[in-house]
């Protein structure tokens, strides 16, 4: 049995662990059905216990860290997660493992558990990180459209707009590798849904995987005023996790009268006809982890018009969930490549999730194979991703005038 708990906590969110010892009953489903939680031979339970188990042998942080991580098998569990809730779908008590993991990494950022080199460029509450880096060193801009924001000064500046009806995101991957698409999409939106401002922010999913889960919802509340400031009643968004989060968001700020809608139920209640033929060949859907109840892939089915004969459709992460590529690269790769093995050559893998995309695209550079990739909004506009320069860019950046600054800025 454990010992009675310290005085002072050492673990900011021993609250939540003591409560999912509560509710785990140890059946080890969970365990099943995890590579990671197979690999640490641990349940959900049993992370949370062993978490305060090494607070209750500690005296400092100090001990707590190193005790922490002396014991590989929990080190495995927390930051091996892709936060794919593969396990949460086999618990019969419906334990969140997000919830769980998203407050142990809390625990470790604290700890510093988490080196610096795993989340330096996706501090995606600053000015730069790796997305609007990009997006300057490329000058990929949207003041245009960013209505809600005033830019400019003297009698040609734009004030800002107040009276928008429709705010729109794309989210971080979209608008910074796929500007002409993100383009295409913003003038259909506004031309369905009436006068529109660009949200080109991120939703801070990275920042939760890596422990910054106060500053993820703070940045989504920053965002919700942005919305409440341009007047807009309704927010489409890409990708089911942006959504997921401004949802929360929203709420949180008192904004629950504005409707967050997913852009393919956007899409057809306004009568949107796709400007694509489907490809040839068999078509393979991709599930986004995100999309919790599978809404998104739905209604994106729907407007591809696959109700008679409807696609093959595969579940788990990409390989990019949990940012457990900052900790064991090799099982991006491998995840990628399980999902990827479902589709035969000269098949489309479709994917609800912009970051599903460039994942599987990135994959795809390594170990080239027979299908395409395309996320869904590639089916329904003419503007596609161009990966094979994203990847360039990327990498290019990296080198000559802006390297230095590079380094400095998200060393």
């Amino acid at each position: 049995m454990m010992s009675r708990r310290p005085t002072i906590a050492l673990l900011e969110c021993s609250k939540s662990y003591w409560t999912l010892i509560g509710q785990c009953t140890q059946c080890g489903h969970c365990k099943k059905a995890c590579e990671s939680l197979t690999a640490a031979d641990m349940t959900l339970g049993e992370i949370a216990r062993a978490l305060l188990e090494a607070e209750r042998a500690s005296t400092t942080p100090e001990e707590l860290a190193a005790n922490i991580g002396a014991n590989p098998a929990l080190v495995q569990a927390v930051r091996g997660c892709f936060l794919c809730t593969s396990c949460k779908n086999t618990c019969f008590a419906h334990n969140d493992v997000c919830d769980l993991i998203h407050a142990a990494r809390v625990d470790f950022q604290r700890l510093g558990l988490i080196p610096r080199e795993c989340w330096s460029s996706v501090l995606v509450d600053q000015e730069w990180d790796i997305f609007t880096a990009y997006r300057a060193v490329h000058g990929i801009y949207y003041q245009d459209l960013t209505r809600h924001r005033a830019w400019g000064e003297g009698p040609d500046g734009i004030p800002a707009a107040t009276d928008c009806e429709v705010a729109f995101f794309p989210g971080c991957s979209l608008a910074s590798y796929g500007p002409e698409l993100t383009r295409e999409i913003f003038a259909t939106v506004e031309e369905l849904g009436g006068k529109t401002t660009l949200i080109d922010s991120c939703c801070g999913s990275s920042l939760k995987s890596a422990g910054f889960y106060d500053r993820a919802e703070a940045l989504c509340d920053r965002i919700a005023e942005e919305i409440r400031s341009s007047g807009a009643r309704e927010l489409v968004c890409v990708c089911p996790g942006c959504a997921n989060a401004m949802r929360a968001a929203l709420e949180r700020n008192g904004l629950g009268h504005v409707e967050v809608i997913g852009l393919a139920a956007f899409l057809t209640a306004h009568g949107f006809t796709p400007k694509r033929e489907l490809p040839d060949g068999p078509i393979f859907m991709s599930k986004s982890c995100s999309d919790r109840d599978g809404s998104c892939l739905e209604e994106t089915c729907g407007l591809l018009g696959f109700e008679g004969q409807p696609p093959t459709i595969f579940n788990g992460c990409c390989g990019a969930g949990g940012a457990v590529s900052a900790f064991q690269p090799e099982r991006q790769a491998a995840q990628a490549d399980s999902k990827l093995s479902f589709a035969p050559d000269g098949s489309t893998v479709v994917t609800m999730c912009p970051t599903c995309t460039y994942t599987y695209a990135f994959r795809m550079m390594e170990s080239p194979r027979a299908i395409a990739n395309k996320h869904y909004a590639e089916l329904l506009f003419e503007s596609s991703f161009d990966w094979d320069t994203v990847f360039s860019n990327l990498n290019g950046m990296w080198y000559g005038e802006y390297g230095a600054w590079l380094a400095q800025v998200l060393g």
